[in-house]
């Protein structure tokens, strides 16, 4: 019975699927028929809910144009859950046709959250339905059109395991043509192409999927920049299909096939026959949808008005552009854009796009402007909605390319109208385009502790993190481990996205924000007045540099040749910092000269008080260079120890964006108060003085942590006592944590790492933990140097520490020279001791070395006193000094008047 069923339920499905046609964007269901109503009271009073689930769904068939509100609220109308076998497999199938109907009506998001409740409702329920079809499938292919690669590919992973399983070649064959179009959509043709051919391999050339398979076969040429292979297949494709429509799922292959072609001959500038292919498929949309396929009818709409683009037809160009945003119910009665109905899609995001640049060859710079910032908001809510954060980083450097137009835009306006407002404009889009996936993970930390840390899905969601970490260490550790362990690891990170989203429901405050986030304003409300930042950003064709100073925009510079200028700065910190002091040493008039020139070209344009402290915020290559070692003045002179370096003018911290210095200064920490912490919580240092198989001597560790031991009081843990399980309880319970130790990057992510007596600690291994230390300070090697991710900055051990929650570090940008490493770090912790700030601490530290005798005129040179850098949020550290605590003076007291009272008792006796 129970199979039967099931049959009669994807029988349903799949008439659903074959028959309706759907324009479902209505808002509301509108009254229902009598007859209907009364069925459906009916079915309730006599409690038969799996009845009452097909009736909704089979009036949504019949009535697709008035009822997708009607469909979406049978899940809150339904006066139970369903409780047997039957009653959820209706309830699966009801989710499901949410999920359809509203991807059906453009809604991509919405059709993905449908999707993802009814995905895991059959995995809580262990329901008895094969959901490959009409779950997994669709689920997955809405990630495609999100532009979430990688989840699309975790769910296709698993659609395939399960054909592959039931011999089902025509599910494995539609699925490997799935997985085709992800792996061509991330730009690894190789194994699009190598799935192509498993499709094909899997059923006959005169099946339906082969023109399915033929189809992503010329998109994949396409993209490979093969435009004749792939006209050839296209063509072909075409000619075989005219004759075989038979349903609406057949209809759409033709329909993708024109849109193709469309592509195809666009790209090969055949405007003529391009405009053809999409008129066709438009046709096609209309014969067997009625025309409501609405992204692919706006996606045609769009390719359209780009041939009108092409051929500087901008007032054409603009018409078709508006109908696609019509289509996908944006524009209000007036025809204007309603920005609050913007959502996050992918093709959306390229209308908006494609706006701003018929609004660029109109002359309408304002509109233009305009058109890319609501094309990156369509962009943020897109983004907002991954998970993975290798997707994001590609994300957020596809971003920061369509970011640098709209800055060149706002900085013409700017000197063109001399309207402040465009200055604002361009720190928003600065900020739009830096370590939003660092902000991300900071916010969540800080959201998360802010709320009940007892709550069931966050102690779910920190044994998934846990679980993740352990999952990704060994892939890192073993490789022979390393498949298994990303399938597990990909598995944690499914359930845990889900978590999340749990979460965000339950605590709406944890919800992404726009108008707050994006709001400049509220951004410079937010900084201390003293706070004076330079941001820079770093494009393609030119590098800005913003200035902020009072809570306002000071100054807006820009810096042509961008190619040239990066270059520049790689060459500088290569040959002078990456590869050790030598060629610094061998000809410093050569270093001078072209410091002096980094000096200039970054900074030249600005002006500042003396003594004045700077927050530098860089981008790309400038995350390589310390700032402070930077030559102000070209008049060279032989003694170095005098040479005009910005570290004797200016104070200077960095940090990675505006909004992470913001957020940083708010402490991960537990509910603890300070003053129930212990005095040996302040400070905790780990010193590794051995490295090697041999276990060599690294004097300078030594000499370095005996040099601490005399300042300051604490915790301090040497070689064996510096396990990873110590390190791991320093960590929590340190204000100030301090490590010298070796530091690397692991594996082909670039994970930074530190080395500890008995192991190794990734930094992702600390994500789930509670507390972090305000301060930490990472006397190793590079620990802020690592792998270059464009919009995102470099992926440091400076960087990993700020993402779980430390508020700053103190780190390294290249191989420090021991000796100077430890007496400048030791030289830090005294002005600590003082009370003076992190950052002015770091800054006279160096200033020190610089005025003191050294053994050779060569430790001037930058190379051995800044390496170190602070980043992150900037205050004072309240640490206890070294010596007796002072519970120990009071005992000493005691004693010693217990003593004379004794004695002075003897000597009247």
């Amino acid at each position: 019975m129970e199979v039967l069923i099931r049959k009669m339920i994807r029988g349903s499905l799949f008439a659903f699927f074959l028959f309706s046609s759907t324009f479902l964007a209505a808002q509301t269901a509108g009254l229902l028929p009598v007859p209907t109503k009364n069925t459906l009271d009916s079915l309730k009073r006599s409690n038969n809910l799996s009845d009452w689930i097909y009736t909704r769904i089979d009036y949504t068939q019949a009535h697709p144009r008035e009822t997708l509100s009607f469909l979406m609220s049978s899940t809150t109308a339904a006066w139970r859950g369903p409780k047997s076998t039957e009653e959820m497999q209706a309830w699966l199938l009801l989710l499901s046709h949410q999920g359809y109907n509203q991807m059906y009506a453009g809604n991509i998001l919405n059709s993905i959250n449908c999707y993802e409740q009814a995905y895991n409702y059959w995995l809580d329920h262990n329901v008895s339905m094969d959901i490959s079809d009409f779950v997994l499938k669709p689920w997955a292919n809405n990630y495609t059109r999100l532009g979430d690669y990688e989840k699309a590919i975790f769910i296709q992973q698993k659609t395939l395991a399960f054909a592959l399983k039931e011999h089902n070649a025509e599910l494995a064959a539609s699925t490997y043509n799935n997985l085709g179009i992800s792996y061509r959509s991330i730009g690894d043709f190789k194994k699009a192409l190598e799935c192509i051919q498993w499709g094909k391999q899997k059923v006959k050339s005169t099946s339906p999927i082969a023109i399915l398979l033929d189809n992503t076969l010329a998109d994949i040429y396409y993209d490979k920049k093969e435009l004749k292979d792939a006209e050839v297949v296209i063509s072909s494709n075409i000619a075989r299909q005219k004759n075989t429509i038979k349903d609406q799922e057949t209809a759409y292959w033709l329909l993708s096939s024109y849109i193709t072609a469309g592509n195809v001959q666009l790209a090969l500038k055949n405007l003529p026959l391009s405009t053809r292919y999409y008129q066709l498929a438009l046709k096609t949309n209309d014969q067997y949808y009625k025309g409501n396929r609405l992204r692919e009818k706006a996606n045609i709409i769009t390719q359209l008005g780009k041939i009108k683009l092409k051929q500087q037809q901008g007032k054409a160009a603009l018409s078709f552009f508006n109908q696609t945003l019509n289509t996908l119910g944006l524009l209000n009665s007036e025809g204007q854009v309603n920005p609050d109905k913007i959502f996050g899609d992918n093709r959306l995001q390229d209308v908006f796009y494609q706006r701003s640049l018929v609004y660029t060859l109109l002359g309408a710079e304002k509109e233009a402007l305009q058109n890319i910032r609501w094309s990156l908001l369509a962009g943020d809510k897109i983004r907002f909605e991954l998970a993975d954060v290798k997707t994001k980083q590609r994300f957020q450097s596809e971003t920061k390319q369509m970011a640098e137009q709209a800055i060149a835009i706002a900085f013409g306006l700017l000197e063109k109208t001399r309207q402040h407002h465009y200055a604002e404009v361009i720190l928003n889009l600065m900020e739009q385009t830096k370590a939003r996936t660092l902000l991300d993970d900071i916010r969540r930390n800080q959201q998360q502790l802010a709320l009940q840390t007892k709550e069931p899905l966050f102690i779910q969601k920190q044994n998934l993190e846990s679980a993740i970490a352990y999952q990704e260490k060994i892939a890192l550790q073993d490789a022979r481990d390393i498949r298994h362990a990303a399938r597990n690891s990909a598995d944690l990170k499914f359930k845990l996205e889900y978590v999340n989203k749990k979460i965000r429901e339950r605590y709406p405050a944890m919800a992404w924000n726009a108008d707050a986030e994006l709001n400049t304003q509220t951004i410079l409300k937010r900084l201390p007045a003293k706070a004076h930042f330079v941001e820079f950003f770093s494009g393609n064709s030119a590098i800005y540099a913003i200035e902020i100073s009072n809570r306002q925009v000071k100054q807006v510079t820009r810096i042509n040749q961008a190619s040239a200028v990066k270059q520049g700065i790689s060459d500088f910190v290569d040959t002078y910092y990456s590869h050790g002091p030598e060629a610094m040493m061998n000809n410093p008039e050569a270093f001078f000269k072209a410091s002096y020139r980094c000096y200039q070209t970054l900074m030249g344009d600005f002006s500042f008080r003396k003594n004045e402290h700077l927050i530098i915020v860089p981008d790309e290559a400038m995350g390589k260079l310390s700032f402070e070692g930077l030559i102000t003045d070209q008049s060279y002179q032989t003694s170095i120890s005098k040479w005009p370096f910005l570290l004797k003018k200016q104070s200077i911290a960095y940090a990675f964006s505006i909004q992470t210095w913001i957020n940083q200064s708010k402490r991960k920490h537990s509910s603890l108060s300070e003053k129930e912490k212990p005095d040996r919580e302040k400070f905790a240092g780990l010193f590794i003085t051995h490295q090697g198989n041999n276990k060599q001597a690294i004097p300078a560790v030594a000499l370095e942590a005996a040099s601490l031991k005399r300042l300051v009081s604490g915790e301090f843990l040497i070689d064996k006592e510096a396990g990873t399980k110590d390190f791991l309880r320093a960590f929590e319970q340190a204000d100030v944590l301090h490590i010298s130790t070796h530091s690397y990057l692991s594996g082909v992510r670039k994970e930074p790492t530190l080395a500890f007596n008995d192991d190794q600690v990734f930094l992702f291994e600390l994500s789930a933990l509670q507390n972090a230390p305000g301060l930490v300070v990472l006397s190793a090697c590079r620990t802020a140097d690592g792998m270059m991710a464009e919009g995102e900055g470099i992926i440091s051990l400076s960087r990993g520490f700020a993402a779980i929650g430390t508020q700053g570090t103190i780190a390294t940008l290249w191989n420090v020279n021991d000796d100077a490493a430890a007496k400048i770090t030791a030289e830090t912790y005294k002005n600590l001791l003082k009370g003076k700030e992190i950052s002015n601490s770091l800054h006279e530290a160096k200033l020190t070395w610089l005025n003191s005798p050294q053994q050779s005129a060569n430790q001037y040179l930058p190379y051995y006193w800044d390496a170190l850098i602070f980043m992150g949020y900037d205050q004072s550290i309240n640490l206890p000094k070294a010596g007796w605590p002072p519970h120990y003076y009071y005992i000493a007291l005691i004693i010693a008047g217990l003593t004379a009272a004794f004695v002075f008792y003897r000597l009247k006796k």
